[in-house]
């Protein structure tokens, strides 16, 4: 590509090719008004808030950097970090799509930091009384103000380009998304044909307006491991449902009541940060993240400016109404942004970070991008700023009532390398900072078997590609991690049962000590958004060596069925934090579907009508699941992350299952086993996945008790109603789960 030099931007922005304004005679400033945010919550909110202290927050909307309102000087204050910039100006619109910008401002680099700011006295901006449509146009190394254009990617990935405006990392909200114009997404790749075309009059403009702080009050202070979760999308959860706002947050808000008489007590979203749903031509999952303070406006009833937002913090109040704690599923690994098209260097889409310092903001060698993730561009976690925005956007989120974040494919987030090599540190990373970051914020972060005031923290412990991305047991003690070998020992249980050992069971059923050290820091689950649901894993055939394996059963109802029930009590059963998908929780299919990351449709969305049929799948498994969390929370001594404590191990013949047996605890055909746990009353478990019936010897019951069966997986109704008394042994059925109970 040839070289070609921009005239100085000082002296003359104007060229003979398509080219920005001149903003020189527009530039003002107001250095003088610059001061700290000093955001403090209404005297009213106090007040009520006061007598409750203990069980409400006041939200709060400041961030470090981004717009935020200064009460002390009646301006607005705009920080925006760049390591590698050399001018940043500030474009301030009176609308959202095609006018050119009403105010440009140079802004001034803090000394001794990369953080440019301006403040902006409110009367210039409509006195508060409607919101302010602004973004950025950077300079940097390769498109300077002094030397004019260089070249559109330089040896080192900046991608500086200010004929492109970039909206605000720490927008709290975006007035339109890239693929809302008649373009579409592909109008923001820059590329050598296109790169000194202004895109500002219709780019996505970061939105401000001024917030009004409110009261949530808090759910009841339980330990993660005490915690049931539900996964689901917060469309599919409502969308069928007849109520007010179905498929939004106020929808979400209303099923409230729902979701905790299901057995729920946490509520997983898939994410819920601004995305754009129609990129690569659907998203619907809404992985690829573009604003990490700005609530999905997908997600609102209310459109109007900040009404996301409110509509959310309406929705985790009604949550922690009942008694219902909030996890946002986040995505710090990789942006929805920038990305090579063609795996073409001169041609990468571009809307803000990449923008702002693209060699800030992403793992890149002279501008081709890492993409470990999978998704084309991996985040530059160990970049001081990018750890800053991480930690901001974790306490903002707290800070609206979050209780909980699951960090998607989280090593990304463990690397401490900032070129594009990778070296991964659990203790020197943002994983191992983020805690203490988080509290310089005033948010708390609890350990698993903690209970209190705070926020829990969740790795999914492996990512895509590269060296070392599994570290399942490798994250510090305040992590919970997704366990996979969870996920795979309960499926293989049941459809490839000759393949384990009960010592792999057995090491589930205890929290996967033997990988995490302690059974409270484990997510218990068979089945996620990725691959297939519950019902589908049990009821479909898939490749032998696929990853997200299923198998039919040859057709046998029974069997699938009995897998289902087997499967939803192992992750119940075992110790650590159970996370069920909602839609598995009702038997939903995907009819097969494994990778439904892009359907918005009858794919993904979940029907609760079903489970009001009579003696339907959906009605039995939705009613299993319901008295199996009740039997959890009944009996703490399941919910003990303590390696062996209480816990008796035994042979179907009623003799000692010894630690030292090898030729019991290594034999893939030993396809049963069975423990007592203390608990007062004795509890008895035998799970089998042999195809044959065995006789059951119980232990001897306590002086003056008997032994009553509670559950058998095998029967069309699991849960006993009555008293079915015991003496000494119980025929098992084939692939079935047991629990008896001492009275």
């Amino acid at each position: 590509m040839q070289v070609r030099i921009m005239p100085l931007f000082l002296n003359n922005l104007v060229s003979q090719e398509k080219n920005i304004q001149n903003y020189k005679n527009n530039f003002v400033s107001y250095k003088n008004n610059i001061s700290f945010c000093s955001h403090n919550a209404s005297s009213a909110i106090k007040t009520q808030a006061l007598g409750n202290i203990k069980n409400s927050i006041i939200t709060d909307s400041r961030t470090n950097l981004g717009a935020n309102y200064n009460k002390e000087t009646n301006s607005i204050d705009f920080k925006l970090a760049s390591q590698n910039a050399n001018d940043v100006v500030l474009c301030i619109f009176d609308k959202p799509k095609g006018e050119d910008a009403k105010l440009n401002i140079k802004m001034d680099k803090k000394e001794g930091t990369n953080i440019w700011k301006t403040s902006v006295p409110l009367e210039k901006l409509g006195n508060g009384t409607k919101p302010v449509y602004y973004g950025y146009r950077v300079f940097g190394p390769n498109y300077s103000s002094q030397d004019g254009f260089k070249e559109l990617v330089d040896d080192k990935g900046n991608r500086f380009n200010p004929n492109k405006l970039a909206f605000d990392p720490y927008a709290k909200e975006l007035s339109h998304l890239p693929s809302d114009n008649p373009k579409g997404e592909d109008a923001f790749i820059v590329s050598d044909e296109n790169y000194l075309e202004d895109n500002a009059k219709y780019a996505p403009k970061s939105v401000f307006s001024i917030p009004k702080e409110t009261i949530i009050p808090k759910a009841s202070q339980r330990a993660l491991v005490d915690e049931v979760i539900g996964e689901v999308h917060i469309k599919d959860l409502s969308i069928n449902e007849n109520v007010q706002g179905a498929g939004t947050y106020l929808g979400a808000k209303n099923m409230a009541k729902k979701l905790k008489d299901m057995g729920f007590t946490m509520i997983e979203f898939l994410p819920l940060q601004e995305f754009d749903h129609k990129q690569g031509g659907a998203n619907y999952w809404g992985y690829m993240t573009l604003g990490y303070f700005a609530p999905a406006k997908k997600y609102s009833s209310d459109k109007s400016a900040g009404g996301a937002l409110r509509e959310f913090r309406e929705m985790i109040k009604e949550f922690h109404k009942n008694d219902l704690k909030v996890c946002m599923d986040v995505v710090y690994n990789h942006t929805g942004e920038a990305g090579l098209v063609d795996n073409d260097i001169n041609q990468a889409k571009q809307t803000g970070f990449s923008l702002i310092d693209n060699q800030m903001y992403y793992k890149q060698k002279a501008g081709v991008y890492n993409s470990n993730s999978g998704c084309g561009n991996d985040t530059n976690t160990a970049q001081e700023e990018v750890m800053n925005m991480v930690a901001d956007s974790v306490a903002f989120w707290a800070k609206q009532g979050v209780d909980a974040f699951r960090f998607d494919l989280g090593v990304g987030l463990m690397d401490i390398d900032k070129t594009n090599e990778v070296y991964y540190d659990p203790q020197k990373s943002l994983i191992g900072k983020l805690s203490s970051m988080l509290k310089e914020r005033g948010v708390n972060v609890l350990e698993p078997n903690q209970k209190g005031d705070g926020i829990y923290l969740i790795a999914e412990p492996w990512t895509c590609g590269g060296e070392n991305s599994y570290q399942l047991g490798h994250f510090p003690d305040e992590w919970a991690q997704w366990n996979d070998i969870a996920r795979e020992t309960i499926k293989k249980d049941s459809t490839f049962p000759f393949t384990l050992t009960p010592r792999a069971l057995r090491n589930v059923l205890e929290g996967s000590f033997d990988v995490l050290g302690a059974g409270n820091k484990s997510i218990n689950y068979a089945y996620s958004h990725d691959g297939y649901n519950l019902n589908d894993g049990n009821s479909y055939k898939s490749e032998p060596k696929s990853w997200h394996f299923a198998t039919d059963f040859d057709g046998d109802k029974y069997r699938q069925e009995s897998a289902m029930k087997k499967q939803i009590a192992l992750t119940l059963l075992s110790k650590g934090t159970p996370m069920l998908q909602v839609g598995d929780v009702i038997a939903h299919s995907k009819g097969g579907n494994s990778n439904s990351f892009d359907k918005d449709d009858s794919t993904n969305y979940l029907d609760f009508s079903k489970t009001q049929v009579s003696n339907s799948r959906e009605q039995r498994i939705s009613d299993f699941t319901k008295k199996m969390i009740e039997f959890r929370k009944k009996h703490v001594e399941l919910r003990d992350g303590t390696f062996n404590k209480n816990i008796q191990y035994y042979k179907p013949d009623g003799t000692f299952a010894h630690p030292w047996d090898k030729n019991y605890w290594d034999n893939i055909n030993s396809n049963i086993i069975c423990y007592k746990i203390k608990d007062g009353n004795h509890l008895f478990f035998s799970t089998s996945s042999d195809n044959s019936h065995i006789d059951v010897i119980l232990p001897k019951a306590q002086e003056g008790k008997n032994w009553y069966l509670v559950c058998d997986t095998s029967r069309e109704n699991s849960f006993i109603e009555g008293d079915e008394k015991i003496d000494y042994n119980y025929v098992q059925n084939p692939h079935s789960l047991l629990i008896f109970e001492e009275r």
